[in-house]
């Protein structure tokens, strides 16, 4: 059985970071596979145990399987197929829409729908933080090294004044809402003219607010799914804002190349498990448990 962690950041960091995820399967090997899709997340992603084979769609290559961890760039298309075959036990810092730009002060439009190996981008810090999360097993550790390392690039930051900016505040509205507003309007609440604002949010964000608010609402719709596989589509597309069941499927298949049934009939997905009185082994299915951390003091 998997075991999912969710802990948030430090307060510092809120308003840039999203939630730290832990991923693992403790001492046992587990085999999964499945499509990776689009989605308006970018993620630090570090494999503390066995890697994942992944087939991107430009290449019968492996993209991750050389890396232990890598930055994942905001995506707006399906980026092929990922196998995992091991001891899974993975770390990610999870960005909400303008984070890295902010944090690190990397241009998000050139990390869109692009993978990098994290020296490449942050040298040997970052390798120092790779050895540190696997010398830890408490979630709440990991928590705090990922804490210091965020903070110690977010406080080389000339103008922290600059740091709350018109982008970072509509970007956050739309992180956490599928009930979306026009480009006018949001370019008001920013102080900004309608040109200057899509071009900032581009620059920080990484793509159009309409492509954004496009890729929100799908990953709305994904995350609902997993956790609520019983639900119906047609339930699902009138929670997410979308006009009706086509309009659903007609995002889907932009963002991940199949329709919805055929995506959950090929992906191996992981379900929600939350019963964990029963063993591991009552069945040969793939079982997760999300496990929800609240941080006890900072």
């Amino acid at each position: 059985m998997l075991v999912t962690y969710f802990i948030p950041p430090h307060p510092s960091l809120k308003a840039f970071v999203d939630i730290y995820i832990l991923s693992t399967s403790g001492n046992n090997t587990v085999t999964f596979g499945g499509h990776w899709p689009a989605t308006n997340e970018s993620s630090l992603i570090f494999y503390l145990g066995d890697l994942p084979v992944h087939h991107h769609v430009d290449s019968p290559e492996s993209v991750l399987s050389d890396k232990s961890n890598c930055l994942v760039g905001l995506l707006t298309r399906s980026n092929g197929a990922v196998h995992f075959s091991g001891r899974l036990h993975t770390f990610i810092i999870q960005f909400k829409a303008n984070g890295i730009t902010k944090i690190f002060r990397l241009a998000m439009n050139e990390l869109t729908d692009r993978i990098f190996t994290t020296e490449d981008v942050f040298g040997n810090s970052i390798a120092d933080l790779r050895d540190q999360l696997r010398e830890v097993v408490d979630m709440e550790q990991m928590a705090c090294l990922a804490d210091r390392f965020l903070v110690n690039f977010l406080n080389r930051q000339k103008k922290t004044d600059t740091l709350y900016d018109g982008i970072t505040a509509v970007s956050a509205e739309l992180y956490n809402t599928t009930n979306f507003a026009t480009i006018e309007q949001y370019a008001y609440k920013a102080n900004m003219s309608v040109r200057n604002f899509e071009r900032k949010f581009v620059e920080q964000v990484g793509i159009s607010t309409k492509l954004y608010t496009k890729l929100v609402r799908f990953n709305e719709v994904m995350k609902i799914k997993v956790m609520e596989p019983e639900k119906n589509w047609t339930s699902i597309a009138h929670e997410c804002g979308y006009f009706d069941q086509m309009h659903l499927i007609k995002d889907f298949k932009q963002f991940t190349d199949v329709t919805p049934t055929d995506y959950f009939r090929k992906s191996d997905l992981i379900k929600p498990y939350i019963d964990t009185s029963q063993p591991d082994n009552v069945d040969s299915k793939l079982r997760e448990r999300f496990v929800f951390l609240k941080r006890a003091s900072f």
